[in-house]
């Protein structure tokens, strides 16, 4: 597993208005997860709920929505858990939908390498 950070902008739909945002790439989460409070302002609202085991082996039941997310010039829409205020996570089911796979040695997001059909 590898952590850094990078910057990507979020909003509710392709209208936006998006907000910046400074996300962790964790290779080790699935979902991406930012804070319910930002995901509110946008207007985002959860579609669903899902239980999930925290790194702590708690488990807890959290709210996910849709959002837009914008990853350099490329924007498409992803699933993100509506988290608490300090926490933006950018998760491996985003950057699938993306075609990206974090470089952790060199600290960034690269595109995954060409896989058959």
């Amino acid at each position: 597993m590898g952590i850094f950070f990078t910057d990507i902008a979020v909003g509710r739909d392709r209208e936006g208005p998006f907000e910046p945002v400074t996300a962790m790439v964790d290779t080790g989460a699935s979902y991406s997860m930012l804070p319910a409070k930002l995901l509110h302002k946008l207007e985002v609202e959860p579609t669903v709920e899902r239980e999930f085991t925290l790194a702590n082996g708690r488990k807890q039941t959290l709210s996910i929505g849709d959002v837009r997310v914008r990853i350099g010039h490329e924007e498409n829409y992803s699933p993100v858990i509506f988290g608490p205020d300090d926490r933006f996570l950018l998760g491996s089911v985003t950057l699938g939908i993306f075609g990206l796979i974090a470089d952790t040695t060199h600290h960034k997001l690269i595109p995954a390498p060409e896989l058959p059909l």
